[in-house]
């Protein structure tokens, strides 16, 4: 498996973490984002990061591939299948920091862009 990912990206964080939680065995392959390798691009013409090649198939959304993660092993119940109250607060929670979180995470990340 090679998942294509870019250090600084919280969606391609996401995804290495949940891989790793997993235990997955990956080949990380790092992208310049200016300069993405033709090998991505061939996978997924978007050109985002993270992009996992299971070899099965291809997933390009870092939710996407969290799932699929711990569908192979999640030994302390991530998913929370003994709890479905729970694992509806953890989506709605997971929704709003893919949201409203990430927005204000980016004005202050990018200061210099949204000087008010």
């Amino acid at each position: 498996m090679i998942l294509y990912s870019f250090r600084r990206c919280p969606w391609a964080m996401r995804a290495r973490l949940a891989l790793r939680y997993a235990g997955c065995e990956v080949e990380i392959c790092e992208v310049a984002m200016k300069n993405k390798p033709a090998e991505l691009l061939a996978l997924s013409p978007k050109g985002t990061v993270p992009v996992l090649d299971t070899g099965a198939g291809v997933l390009e959304e870092s939710l996407d591939i969290m799932r699929w993660a711990l569908t192979q092993h999640d030994p302390q119940d991530w998913r929370l299948q003994a709890n479905p109250a729970a694992a509806q607060q953890a989506e709605t929670l997971i929704a709003r920091n893919d949201t409203t979180f990430k927005a204000h995470v980016n004005l202050y990340k990018y200061a210099e862009r949204y000087p008010e």
